[in-house]
């Protein structure tokens, strides 16, 4: 049917909550391909847009995953560099809200007071119902259904997939999942709670400024280059290969420049470390040896506020940085409804007897969600699936490179095709190309193997080229 014929319609999918489109009109200008843009809602208020090619349509959806906690329709389609089928406007897209309004960002969550269904719509049902509803419409429009579903997101948008494989198997045949905040309750508490009040002494200032994380991220690259990959490049290859102690770079002998005091050797070791319990056991993962840089400036707590204050539970909760307490007892409380958040759980067993393929990826220099929750994660399947996890799920862990993107490594990749070969032809990546580029110019390039394989410079050719590298098992 026309695209205009499609505005201020019900939809109603047996057994799901219904829908209304609110607009449908198609765009021609200032893009690759002409769509019919089409945005609506699902019950209650789970807001989305629907992007349906008019031409060269592949017959695939792609589900674009959002980040933080966000509260606006937008798209992030992320590793997929170099792909025809998204550069050229193939695919039909669509993305949501999570089920609230929340323009000004993550310090927003006002909206989830006394408000358990938006509390729900976020950690899992969002994605869900809209995609329910895209795969109705879009039958609509073309006549037919899609032939392929696909997620791809990263951060939350790494969990929203991950949610998806767990509690939806049904709805894409193929997830990619990068830096997966997978820890929700945990990463937006304890953990970053833990780095606020690290990175900031009692007055306030910062304890380490840009020029002493720049000390320090030398330091450690001076002991960890080597570290995994073999090669001095400027990137951490594997940050676990690597036991760094900040104290190297300690000022000595009267010292005051180009090194570190005592305070920022005590806040950097406890940053690697991660937060712990009153008896000083771990309640989550710590920062990356070589993410250094990305620190950056105090932070004021302001995202955990917002989570403690309106998510954790179902009560409005006080939320003071400075007495945030790091024992067991307030760690089991703020999981209250970790069961909404969090996206732990390694049984995925419908996922895989549906043909269903996983593709997870995460950065060895993520600052915000540590890689070891991806980690863990995957070694938690390992110990489900065993040899048979690779199957139908893969993890790529990217040396140096940060949240979702940047750092130090090459951080752009095509791992959209790599899912469409895997699902469409049965071809499982045994391998990607990670780049680096600098003003659109290809400067790195890098194998990436799938964990826990990692990639080990062959000891000659120019460590700038993937070329000079082969797959390697970790010692």
């Amino acid at each position: 049917m026309g695209c205009e014929a499609l505005a201020q319609k019900d939809i109603a999918p047996a057994g799901e909550a219904p829908g209304r489109i609110v607009s449908a009109r198609t765009v021609t200008t200032g893009t690759v391909g002409p769509y019919c843009e089409i945005k609506g809602y699902v019950a209650p208020q789970v807001r989305f847009e629907l992007r349906l090619p008019t031409q060269n349509w592949t017959q695939r959806l792609m589900f674009s995953g959002c980040g933080g906690f966000f509260g606006r329709v937008e798209f992030r389609i992320r590793a997929s560099e170099g792909c025809e089928a998204i550069d050229n406007g193939e695919i039909a897209l669509v993305t949501s809200d999570l089920g609230h309004d929340a323009p000004d960002g993550n310090a927003n969550t006002v909206w989830a007071a006394n408000n358990r269904q938006g509390k729900i719509d976020y950690g899992y049902r969002g994605v869900h119902v809209v995609t329910v509803i895209a795969k109705a419409i879009l039958a609509r429009y073309y006549g037919q259904p899609q032939a392929y579903a696909y997620f791809n997101g990263c951060s939350d948008g790494g969990r929203e997939g991950m949610m998806e494989a767990q509690r939806y198997p049904g709805d894409f045949n193929g997830i990619i999942a990068g830096a997966s905040v997978i820890g929700d309750a945990a990463n937006n508490t304890v953990f970053h709670a833990w780095n606020a009040r690290q990175s900031a002494a009692a007055d306030g200032a910062a304890v380490l400024k840009p020029q002493d994380l720049a000390v320090l991220h030398k330091a450690a690259l001076d002991a960890c280059d080597l570290a995994g990959d073999g090669v001095r490049d400027g990137v951490v290859g594997d940050p676990r290969a690597c036991r760094f102690d900040p104290a190297i770079a300690a000022c000595r002998g009267g010292q005051s420049q180009g090194c570190l005091s005592a305070a920022q050797v005590a806040a950097a070791r406890a940053m690697y470390g991660g937060p712990v319990d009153e008896m000083g056991r771990p309640l989550y993962f710590g920062r990356p040896v070589g993410s250094e840089l990305a620190w950056g400036s105090p932070d004021n707590g302001e995202m955990v506020g917002a989570f403690v204050r309106y998510l954790v539970s179902d009560d409005i909760l006080d939320f003071d940085l400075a007495k945030f307490p790091f024992d067991r007892a307030w760690f089991d409380r703020l999981h209250g409804l970790a069961s909404v958040y969090n996206a732990t759980n390694p049984d995925i067993d419908a996922f895989q007897k549906a043909g269903g393929k996983l593709i997870m990826w995460h950065g060895w220099g993520d600052p915000g969600v540590p890689p070891m929750s991806s980690v863990t994660y995957y070694e938690s399947l390992l110990k489900r699936y065993g040899p048979a996890t690779a199957s139908f799920a893969r993890l790529f862990m990217l040396p140096g490179v940060g949240h979702c993107g940047g750092g130090d490594g090459p951080d752009r990749m095509n791992l959209t095709d790599a899912i469409f070969a895997w699902v469409e032809d049965g071809t499982a990546p045994a391998s990607v190309i990670a780049l680096r580029k600098s003003y659109g110019r290809t400067v790195q390039t890098r194998p990436v193997f799938p964990y826990p394989s990692n990639s080990r410079y062959r000891g000659a050719g120019d460590p700038a080229l993937a070329s000079s590298f082969a797959e390697a098992t970790p010692q």
